[in-house]
């Protein structure tokens, strides 16, 4: 999916922004705007248009989504909106694919999407962002079944997405590229068939992800080439790999990251290899591939078991073999709770410099003496 988001952005993200506009707003919307101190909240129910309403709103101002089953695609490049459901269950706001592919620039260049929040400006050739799209949020609703993601953000400063869930969708459940300042926090991501919540590409992605829960996606939180990212709070279960910080080989690497006080148990799914993952995963609580000055502390990690690379509790490893990235320079591993975790609790290929393991209780350990 990564590789298609690259090869996107230089073919497709040239299309104009009127033109696209233009299109998602033939349809006619029907909505009830209501005018507050804050902005205006403009009112949509099953059976309307989402995207015209967000074409009409101003920054400030709520697109607020009345309970229902919508067959919708949104794309949002103003700053400002708020997209708000009306509960993230399928008894509250319901976004499902349209019969037909959207013509957006989204689709075109990313697959049909739930919710797409895109950059103003992107340079059609590299795919470079000249002008990101700032402080929109995405809150309260179920987005389920879209071929490509749940709901995904390319360019954006400051993106919020809240009490979402992304459920059995063909790519990421919830993600951004190229972005900073971003929180996911309170969402849901299940049986996503790629990463449930993932953060990647930004060296400076300034991102928190806390109190959300993955569930049977192939990687539970997924951070790559990026750093400055908080993992806090967090479930993460049933996955292939419960939370995966990785030095994909780019430049800048990954990490600065600080994974704390969450709960990796039984991420036992399966994972075979594909074009972009490109060993079988299975049985990973938490895995440091080529992460640096990254910080593993408080987490309770268990029942993670497997045959493949990344099998254990904590596995710490260079990425130069598998990603041509960095040796896990300067990381700590402090104060976790791993038990009952095969082949290991703790695993350490011995690799990089400044790498510390400290107080740390578990039952065993590879190599010995890492556990207290």
């Amino acid at each position: 999916m990564r590789r298609f988001i690259t090869a996107a952005c230089a073919t497709t993200l040239g299309i104009s922004l009127s033109t696209a506009l233009a299109v998602a707003g033939s349809a006619s919307a029907a909505t009830t705007h209501h005018a507050t101190p804050a902005g205006t909240t403009i009112v949509v129910s099953p059976g309307q248009s989402i995207q015209a309403a967000v074409n009409h709103a101003r920054p400030g101002d709520t697109v607020l989504l009345k309970r229902g089953v919508y067959h919708q695609s949104v794309q949002i490049r103003t700053d400002g909106i708020t997209l708000r459901g009306s509960g993230n269950s399928r008894r509250g706001t319901v976004l499902m694919p349209p019969a037909a592919k959207p013509r957006s620039v989204c689709a075109s260049g990313f697959g049909v999407t739930g919710v797409c929040v895109l950059a103003k400006k992107v340079d059609p050739k590299s795919g470079a962002v000249l002008q990101m799209v700032s402080n929109d949020t995405i809150t309260g609703m179920y987005v389920t079944g879209f071929p490509a993601n749940g709901v995904f953000g390319y360019g954006t400063n400051g993106l919020t997405v809240t009490n979402v869930s992304a459920v059995n969708d063909g790519a990421y459940g919830i993600s951004r590229f190229v972005s900073t300042r971003t929180l996911f926090a309170g969402d849901t991501a299940v049986g996503n068939h790629e990463a449930g919540f993932y953060v990647g590409d930004s060296p400076d992605a300034d991102t928190v992800v806390r109190d959300n829960v993955a569930v049977g996606n192939q990687f539970g939180i997924f951070v790559r080439h990026a750093r400055e990212v908080t993992v806090l709070r967090n479930l993460a279960t049933r996955n292939c790999e419960g939370i995966l910080v990785l030095d994909d080989g780019q430049k800048g690497g990954a990490g600065n990251a600080a994974i704390l006080r969450n709960v990796a148990a039984g991420n036992n799914k399966f994972c075979p290899k594909t074009t972009d993952t490109p060993v079988s995963t299975q049985g990973g609580g938490i895995l440091l591939l080529g992460a640096t000055r990254t910080l593993v502390a408080h987490n309770a990690v268990s029942g993670n078991a497997g045959r493949q690379f990344n099998s254990g509790g904590i596995v710490v490893l260079s990425a130069s073999k598998i990603s041509h990235g960095s040796n896990p320079n300067h990381d700590t591993i402090a104060a976790n709770h791993a038990f009952h975790n095969r082949p290991a609790d703790l695993i350490w290929d011995g690799t990089g410099t400044g790498v510390h393991f400290v107080a740390n209780h578990c039952g065993a350990s590879q190599p010995a003496g890492l556990c207290h």
